[in-house]
This record gives C-alpha cells, structure tokens and sequence, in this order.
C-alpha cells in the first residue's frame, strides 16, 4: 500500500523539488551582489556596443542601481 502511494506521490514531489531550486535561484538573483554587477557591466557593454538605446541603458542601469542599493541596505539590518 506504501509502495503504491510513493509512486503516486512520485510527480508532485519531483515538480515540488524543481520549484524550490528555482525559488533558490531566484532569491540568489535578487539578493546577490556580485550578480547584480555581472549584469551591470553586461549592461554596459551592451550600450557600448550600441546593441541597446541610451534611454535603455539609463532605465536599466537605474534599475539594477536600485537592487543594488536594495540588497546592500537589507546587510547593513
């Protein structure tokens, strides 16, 4: 009866896995620091390469600043 059970249970609990490393993932990206300035210097490369506009450019960086300043104020606390 257990046997058939755990074979039941088998996908939600390999569906149930899969989320929780992309929740990790997830909060990794969001609270990482050296990440947010991986991107931030893909970010200007991509301007420098013209790839992406100068309005793009500001928003994105702007944005990334935000994070940034985000996670380094969450360390201090």
């Amino acid at each position: 009866m257990f046997l058939i059970d755990d074979l039941l249970m088998l996908p939600a609990k390999g569906f149930l896995g899969i989320f929780k490393k992309v929740h990790e993932m997830v909060e990794q990206e969001l609270s990482d620091e050296t990440y947010i300035r991986e991107k931030l210097v893909a970010l200007q490369l991509r301007f420098e390469l013209d790839v992406i506009s100068e309005e793009a450019y500001h928003r994105q960086e702007k944005e990334l600043l935000a994070r940034l300043d985000a996670i380094r104020s969450a360390e201090e606390e």
